[in-house]
Parts: structure tokens; sequence; C-alpha cells
């Protein structure tokens, strides 16, 4: 939202270009040189302003400015207004009785007297006067003495006079000549003037006089064209780079009173500064609106109901007005430039959505009802579209009819594929409200209907609104979302509760899913207590409950979960199998391993073998739950350390949200995707996978998943070696302040970046509070090794003493008992050793741990890390150069690949021999220097470096 709107903007001009060339025009004033400017543009495209900053500019410079406003209506003013209120701008018509002001302002010019009077005096009839033609006539003679005294005006000026001649559009025809009399015949003395006007406006006889004096070279042309992208930014005081900044300039054409008018609406109702943009755009089409006849404001009115583009027929029929009436008020409104040409098949447009939209406000309700109405028979019998005619039903009001709904349910269905989410929620509503009218008319009651007789089965079942449903949730759009469920809900409350369970059920999964989680579960809770004993159904509905709280990104109570094995005895095998991994999951995070083993694999038998419902479906056991608990599975087992499991879990809930639309759970799992990824050590596909995830988390307003996938994506590049601190588009920005949230995961990897970096003391800073460096937030159990090596290793790099936290490792690690924790352990025990200067124990430790997890089904990316390490303690140590002086030259070079982790086929493929030849050579190798394991190996080629 653009809320620094700058207070000044009727004041100023960021049109510096503009400003700039009229100030160059106005310059030979100053030599007693003549010149006319004609500047140009729409309505509210700052025309005004810049001449203010041109005034401004003349008068620092000692100029005399004399600033006249055509004001009203074209031909409805006094002769020469524009003029006279020119001359008015001075203090006295007589004789100067003081020196001029320092800025120009006040001056008083003798022959002002003469051509005042003058100009009160004409000698004929004023329209009379305008129409005399060219020879010696009484009007020639006249114009030609107002030209005089003008330039009497101009050689009074000492530096030159400046005449302002504003919304000259208005002026009357005898301004109209007298100006076509300067261009004519310029004045010789230092006379600038600046006409300023809307050329669509325009009288003819001005665009005449303008255009020949083009021609003669005595006009020169300033078109004002839309403001930049930066001059939108400057005007409204924002960052230029902002997406409602973009927003606003789209929308706004580049107009400046446009802009400043819709950033007012999108900020706050009670700023001065707002509320003085939104009176100035209102005061000004309120006065541009003012004029028109009553045909003219009806169809006017008529056009602003039809919508952005419109024809004579259409508003005819909509206003309603004899086609031939139509056709000249619709001219006469193009006259005033409140209309234009549309771009195709000769329709009309109005200038400006904002016009638009104010003359549309204007309309009385009740009419405006009853005009839609009529626009709706009225495209419907021209064949219009749905997404042409839903708008209509909508704005009819209690004009809409029950058969209506069809129109609005056709357009739903087309505006999702196009991208139309919002418009399409709106119409679900509408149509949700015209089928419980219906009911309610129609004196049925859902408790006492059949089954063809319910909301659910009818035109506007779950096909029609979950999708749409899904589509908001996935934009983030909550205010609609919150909307559309209630509308949904009311239209199924005189449902049984077993019927009401298919539709609630998936509405607060989906809730959940956007981070409502107290939401979610007030829609279980009503429904658990109706459902009471229903068996199977209630089970369901029971493990979906807890569902909603991993989806919404916490962790449930235990003492709840373990409660479902209660209710999940008779369940169906999906229930069975959700349940399973909720309370393997909690298992986890409460360090209870030994049931969170036990309960996961018998989760995943259930879960790899289950077909769910096809998309659509609802049956008793709720397959809209199906991929969120594949979501869980996923979840415990990266967090037990099973990436390849949860890797084909995670991947399989991806294309079961995908085939079903269930877009509001992508950011999610593409964040744990992206995680398991990063774990097994595969970083390309870790951040290809992280970049969609952002997207979407963005998409979706899930800030704290933004949030995770960035800390992802740092440690991926930072572990492929590019350690530049990176600051990643959109919001949030907390990592640019250096400000980490203390979630274990997300501080973990943004603390392995920074190590990664050699920047010891941030890893230091993101792991422990400042205020108290030796008391450190208890990570979960199953994360705290992990932790705890981090910190050894930050406190390692930073010359602190590390023992403590591999010995702290070492308890929990035996204690989770888990083979990824127990490396971990092994690395802070050897990262302390190496900081004590002990290579050759480090070595072992290293050396250990790199077995430990090669062994088991841990991530590439722990086995890597002890590589590492294990290379680094090995240069630490004592060179063993003389123990390969015995190899073969071949010998050397398999030991090398082999020390660098490589396997055996690896190597193969590398020296273009046989497996089986590299095999012999390393039996050969570990003979010869006594040693047998390639870790081993690795060791004593690294000290031989």
């Amino acid at each position: 939202m653009v809320t620094a709107l700058a207070p000044r903007y009727a004041r100023t001009t960021v049109r510096r270009s503009e400003l700039r060339t009229l100030t160059e025009l106005v310059g030979p004033a100053a030599a007693g040189r003549a010149a006319t400017v004609e500047l140009t543009g729409d309505p509210g495209s700052g025309k005004t302003a810049l001449l203010a900053a041109l005034a401004a500019e003349a008068r620092r410079a000692g100029r005399v400015v004399l600033r006249g406003l055509g004001g009203g209506t074209a031909g409805q003013q006094a002769p020469f207004w524009p003029f006279v209120e020119a001359l008015g701008t001075l203090d006295g018509l007589g004789p100067a009785q003081r020196d001029t002001p320092a800025d120009g302002a006040g001056t008083a010019l003798p022959p002002a007297a003469g051509l005042l009077r003058r100009l009160a005096q004409p000698p004929e009839d004023p329209d009379t006067l305008a129409e005399s033609g060219g020879g010696l006539t009484r009007g020639c003679q006249y114009f030609a003495e107002l030209r005089r005294l003008l330039a009497d005006c101009a050689a009074a000026a000492p530096r030159g006079l400046l005449l302002v001649l504003d919304d000259f559009h208005w002026a009357d025809p005898c301004s109209v000549r007298l100006l076509e009399t300067l261009i004519r015949r310029p004045v010789g003395t230092g006379l600038v003037t600046v006409v300023a006007h809307r050329p669509r406006q325009a009288p003819v006889g001005l665009r005449l006089a303008v255009r020949h004096g083009v021609e003669l070279g005595t006009v020169d042309e300033i078109g004002l064209a839309p403001l930049t992208l930066d001059q939108s930014a400057e005007l409204l005081g924002a960052a230029p780079d902002t997406p409602a900044l973009r927003r606003l300039h789209t929308r706004s054409g580049g107009n400046p009173l446009y802009l400043t008018a819709l950033a007012a609406a999108d900020g706050d109702p009670d700023d001065l500064a707002h509320l003085d943009a939104r009176r100035d755009l209102e005061t000004r089409l309120l006065a541009e609106c003012a004029p028109l006849t009553d045909d003219e404001r009806l169809a006017a009115q008529a056009a602003a109901v039809l919508g952005d583009t419109f024809d004579v027929e259409a508003v005819a029929a909509v206003a309603p007005l004899r086609h031939g009436v139509a056709c000249r008020t619709l001219g006469a409104l193009r006259h005033r430039d409140l209309i234009r040409s549309a771009p195709g098949h000769g329709a009309l447009t109005f200038r400006h959505a904002l016009l638009r939209d104010f003359l549309y406000a204007e309309t009385d309700a009740c009419w405006r009802a009853a005009a839609h109405r009529r626009a709706l028979d009225h495209l419907a019998e021209r064949g219009a579209p749905p997404l042409d005619l839903a708008p209509h039903v909508v704005r009819s009001g209690t004009l809409a009819t029950p058969e209506d709904r069809a129109v609005l349910t056709a357009a739903v269905k087309e505006a999702l594929p196009a991208g139309r989410t919002a418009p399409a929620a709106q119409w679900t509503a509408s149509a949700l409200r015209l089928q419980r009218a219906a009911l309610e008319q129609s004196g049925r009651r859902a408790t006492a209907s059949g089954p063809a007789a319910t909301a659910d089965t009818g035109p506007l079942g779950r096909e029609l609104w979950l999708p749409v449903v899904r589509a908001l949730a996935a934009e983030g759009d909550l205010p609609r979302l919150r909307a559309l469920v209630r509308e949904i809900l009311a239209a199924h409350t005189r449902l049984p509760a077993a019927e009401r369970a298919a539709v609630v059920a998936p509405l607060a999964l989906i809730l959940a899913a956007c981070g409502l989680a107290e939401e979610a579960q007030a829609l279980f809770t009503p429904l658990l207590a109706a459902l009471r004993g229903t068996g199977p159904q209630e089970a369901a509905l029971h493990v979906q409950s807890q569902l909603a709280w991993v989806l919404a990104g916490q962790l449930p109570p235990r003492a709840e979960v373990e409660v479902l094995a209660r209710h999940t005895a008779d369940a169906g095998p999906l229930t069975a199998g959700g349940a399973l991994a909720l309370r393997g999951l909690s298992a986890v995070f409460t360090g209870d391993l030994c049931a969170a083993e036990g309960n996961l694999d018998a989760s995943a038998h259930i879960l790899d073998g289950l077909d769910p419902e096809p998309p659509g479906g609802a049956g008793a056991e709720g397959p809209d739950a199906f991929a969120g608990y594949l979501l869980v599975l996923a979840c415990a087992e990266s967090a037990m350390g099973w990436y390849g499991p949860a890797q084909a879990h995670v991947e399989r809930a991806l294309a079961e949200a995908r085939l079903r639309g269930d877009a509001q759970l992508l950011p999610t799992l593409l964040n744990v995707l992206a995680y398991v990824e990063y774990q097994a050590g595969r970083m390309s596909d870790a951040l290809e996978t992280a970049r969609e995830a952002r997207a979407t988390a963005l998409a979706a307003g899930r800030d704290h998943l933004v949030t995770l996938v960035d800390a992802i994506t740092a440690a991926a590049w930072a572990w492929l070696g590019d350690t530049a601190p990176r600051r990643a588009p959109g919001r949030p920005e907390w990592t640019a302040a250096g400000v980490v949230p203390r979630a274990s995961v997300i501080a973990l990897l943004h603390a392995e970046a920074a190590l990664a970096a050699g920047d010891g003391a941030r890893a230091l800073a993101l792991l422990m509070p400042a205020r108290d460096a030796r008391r450190v937030p208890e990570p979960t159990p199953i994360l705290a090794a992990r932790v705890y090596e981090l910190l050894a290793a930050a406190c390692a790099a930073t010359g602190a003493d590390a023992d403590e936290w591999a010995e702290r490792a070492a308890a929990v690690a035996a204690t989770v008992n888990v083979a990824e924790q127990r490396g971990h352990a092994l690395l802070a025990r050897g990262h302390a050793l190496l900081a004590r200067s002990l290579p050759d124990q480090a070595a072992r430790c290293y050396d250990e741990a790199y077995g430990l997890l090669g062994e088991t089904a841990a991530g590439m990316r722990a086995r890597d890390l002890a590589h590492t390490a294990l290379l680094a303690a090995c240069a630490a140590a004592p060179s063993d150069a003389d123990a390969l002086a015995g190899l073969t030259l071949r010998e050397r070079e398999v030991a090398e690949l082999a020390g660098q982790g490589l396997k055996t086929r690896d190597i193969a493929e590398r020296l273009v021999v046989s497996p089986r030849t590299v095999d012999v050579h390393l039996t050969r190798i570990y003979s010869k220097l006594g040693v047998n394991t390639r870790a081993a190996l690795a060791r004593l080629m690294a000290r031989a470096a």
C-alpha cells in the first residue's frame, strides 16, 4: 500500500523536463522578443501545476506574471474573461507608487487600465465581434487596438511580461479571436503567452488558430505525456520498485490527478492529504458533468452501467432512450471528451475508469439496479458471453432471479482458468445467495428435502465453489476467502451433519493451510459434536482436525494426537494412515523415537498402498486430506533423517495436490521438498525447488514459509561455494537487517551458511541469545545434536571453547539414538579436538562420523560434511608423503580419486578402465599403505597433500 501521498501534490510538478523547456521558451522575453507556447494535456495531466511552477520561476527572474483561468463552460463566459482575470492579478492599475517586488508579483502596469477599459467596452455585440473577418472592419480595428495595449503592457514590464492562460478550452469566442490576433501578428516586445488547454475539448477556432501559428513558426507546442513510473513514485513519495506503486501507476495511466486519487483510496481515510486528493478529483469531475443535459446525463449513466465499453444500441436500451437521441447525446459526450472511441469494432469507452466510477456512484441506486437488469436482457439477446452477463446479475440486486444462477455458474467456470479469481468469488457468492433465497421462497427445508433438493447436489455443488476457494487461498486473498466461506456455510446449514461434513472439512483444511488455525478449529468443533458416535466419519474428522494444526505450521498437542488411537480403532485406511503419521510426527518432536519409528513405518505401509478417491470425491474419510497426510509423513521422515522415503512421499503429495487443485498446499510441500533435497546433497535441485516455493509462498502471503525457503537457499548456495550475502526480491526483508527468527531449522540453516562463509561469529549470534552466550534455548531433541555440532564448529572458528557443545551433542545423540544425530555428535567432538590442536584425534572422530553417515540413509550433505572435515583435519596433521612413494603412477591416481570420496564406478569412468581393474588397484594400495578403509585412505592422502 502506498501511504506516503505527498500533501503538496496540487502545488508542485514532477515534470522537470517540460518545465525546463517552458523556462527556455520564456527566456526571450527578457531580450524584448515575443513568443507563444501551446501546452496541451488531458484533464488531470498536471498542466496547472506545471504553469504554477513556471510562474514561480518567472517571478524569481523579475518578470511580471499575469494568470487567467478559463472557467465554467465553453461559450458561457463573459467576453475576454481569461484576459480580464489575468489583469485582475495586478495590485493597481494606476502609476506604480513603489518599487517592483523581488518576485514580480503585485506590479502595477500603467497601460493595463486602458486595456481593461477597452476589454469591457467592445464596439459591437460580442457574438458579432468574434465572427468578424478580415478587412478594415470595426472588429479588426478593435482587436488591433487590444493588441497595441498588450504591447504597451509588455513594454512597461522591464524584464518582460508572462501571460498565462489556463483551461483555455473553456474560453469565450472573443478571447479566442484575441489570441488568434496575437498569434498572427506577434507583439514585437517582451510578451510571452502560454496557452494551456485540453485538445479534445478545445473549440475549433482555437485549434485552427494554434495550428496556423505552428505553421507560421510563431507558436511552440508542448504536449504532456503520461508520467513515468519514477515520476509517479516522486509524486506519491513512494519507492518506484514496489508492487503497490506499479499497480497504481498502471491503473492511473500515468495521470497525476487520478494517481493521487487512487493512492488516497488506498491510504488512511482520515489522512488530510488523502481526503484532499479525493475531494479534488470529485470536484473536478463534478464540474465537468454539471453542464450535462438530462439526456446527456442519462446516457452517461447508462454507459457507466454497461461497463468498460459500450455502443449506441446498448446505451439506448439501458437508458432507455430512442436510438436517435442516444446518438446525439453520445456525440455530445464525445465532444466534451467524457467518452472516446475504444479500439476495435466501433465501441466507445470512458476517458478514464475513474470517470466511469464517479458517474456510476452518482446514479440513483434503484434506477441503477433496474438499468443493470435492462443491460442483462439486452446483452443476453445479443449472445454476450457469461463473463459479460455475470456483473449485471450481481448488480441487479433484488431483481435477480433464480434462473440467473446458470449465468453465474457459467461465468465462474470461465473466469477461473483466466485467472480472474476475485470476480469468480463474487459470482459464486451471489449464486449461493440466489439459491438460498430460492429455497426459502419455495418453503422447502433442507431437513425435509430429498437428496435432489439439497444445495450440494444441485448446480452449486463443491465442484463449483471448491476451486474458487482454493484459488483464493493460493493468492492469499484472505478477506474474500473468509467472505466466500461464510456464504458456503450459510448455504449448507440445513443439511444433515453427515452431509455437511463433506462441505466443512475441506473448507477448514484450506483455512488451516492459509495459517488460520483457530478459524479452522472453530469449524471442526461443532461438527464433531454433531457427529459424535457416528464411527468412521467422526474418526476422519478427528484426524483432520489435528491435521489442520500441522497445515497451519503448528504441532498439535501430543495428548490430543494420542487420543486419535481411540477414535480410529474402526476407521478406514486413509484415516488410520493419517492418524499414524500424525502420531509419528508428534513422537519425533517430543523425542520418543521408538514410537515415532513404529508409527511412521505403519503409516507409510498404509498410505503407499492407498488409492484415494478421484478429485472432487467426498467420501466419509475425506480424500481432501490425503496430500496433507503425505506431507505430515514426509516431515516426520525428514526429521528422522530418512530422506529417500521423505522425498518420495512429498513428491507424491505434490502430484496429488496439483491433480486436485490444492494450490494452497504447494508452498508448504515445496518447502519440505527443497529442505529434503538440500539435506540429501542435491543442491541444484534444492535451489530450483526453492525458487518455485518462494514464488508460491509470496503469492499466498505465507511470510514464514518465505523465511524458511530463503534459509534453504542461503545454505545451498553456501554449500556450493557461493558465500556472498544475497537479498532475495520481495518480502520479507528481515534477512537484510541480519535479524533471523530463532525457529530451530531457520536459524540452523543460516548458521550453516555463515560457517561455510567462515563467519563463526554470525553463526554463534544466530544460535545463541546475545545477552547470555552460555544459555541456549534447548532445540527439539531430533535437531539438538546438529545444533550443538554447529555451535561447536562456530566456537572452534572463533577461538572459543567448543568442548561443552561436543559433550551436549554426545549426550543428546545417545538419548535420541538416530544415526545421523550420532554422526553430528562425532563431528562436534572432532571440532572440539581440532580447536585444541589435536588433528590426529579429530581426524579419527571425523573418520568414524564419515563411516557412520555413509552406512545409513542419512543425507549426502551430512556425509560430505564429515568428509570435508576429515580432509581439513588430515591437512593439519603431519605429512605422510613418504608413505606414497611405493605406489605406481596408476595406483597414485586411483588413491587420490578414492581419497576424494569417489566410488569405484566413478573412478573407473574417470580413468577409462573397468570397475574390476579399480578394485584390483585398491587392494594393492591398501596392502602397500597399511590401511583397510577408504576413510583411512582419504585421511592418509590428505596428510600427504
